[in-house]
């Protein structure tokens, strides 16, 4: 109750003072050797709040996560070049979700290439205030993150045993043959339909998206399942903890 009261004025003073962030960008090739290109297709952001010791907070966070790096902290553009050159990087992406009241939204898509080429996203939700992540538990009351959590689980099973029954259909009609048919079905039932994680999510206006997606490998790519875990802020907002629900409303 005490921590709920502290931050409770906090977020009132970001939603009144409407800050939100921009952005510069750093922008590289590709080598040559992996994607022989004469666009950019490395487009890195550096956030910017207009408080130094806060974009350092924050563009930290950003490398390490998306870099997955550990006790030092490199320049950008050195950690860039060195995932073009060592890791093979030839694409990198960003896209804000939410932007305003103190939050900010945003995920990285980023592609590097060796034996084979492999994509990620790595998304991020900040204090603009503070340039502290925000952890899912916090958005939520501590007694509703558990129920949030498990009608997230229910609509992820419904959506698997849908596409189940989609792929069922696809191999009764011949669109699919028996081995991708059993593949896809076993990839959904031994890594997919029992497990489910909330700790990824982005923030849009009206919406919060939860993302657990359901990954095949690259060889039946084409059949990993589609599904979207999407939440009008107005359906859960008895859930919400009461800062977040004035700013996210």
């Amino acid at each position: 109750m005490k921590n709920l009261l502290l931050i409770v004025p906090l977020l009132l003073a970001l939603c009144c003072t409407g800050q939100k962030a921009s952005f510069n960008e750093i922008k590289l090739r590709p080598a040559k050797r992996n994607f022989n290109t004469q666009e950019t297709t490395i487009i890195f952001p550096i956030v910017v709040t207009g408080n130094a010791s806060t974009d350092k907070l924050i563009n930290a966070q950003v490398k390490t996560d998306v870099f997955y790096l550990e006790d030092t902290i490199p320049a950008t553009r050195d950690i860039l070049k060195e995932n073009i050159e060592d890791n093979g990087l030839i694409n990198l992406s960003y896209k804000v979700t939410f932007n305003k009241n103190g939050l900010l939204s945003f995920f990285i898509d980023a592609e590097g290439c060796g034996a084979h080429c492999s994509s990620w996203k790595t998304y991020f939700n900040f204090d603009l205030k503070t340039g502290k992540k925000i952890p899912v538990d916090d958005l939520f009351l501590q007694n509703k993150t558990d129920s949030f959590k498990n009608m997230v689980r229910e609509n992820k099973i419904n959506a698997l045993k849908k596409y189940k029954e989609e792929e069922k259909d696809n191999f009764i009609n011949k669109t699919i043959d028996s081995v991708e048919y059993e593949w896809s079905i076993s990839l959904v039932d031994e890594n997919c339909i029992n497990s489910i994680s909330i700790e990824n999510f982005s923030l849009l206006d009206g919406v919060i998206e939860i993302i657990d997606p359901c990954e095949f490998p690259n060889a039946i790519r084409s059949q990993q399942p589609y599904f979207e875990l999407k939440y009008a802020y107005k359906n859960i907002e008895e859930s919400l903890n009461p800062a977040f629900r004035l700013i996210l409303k």
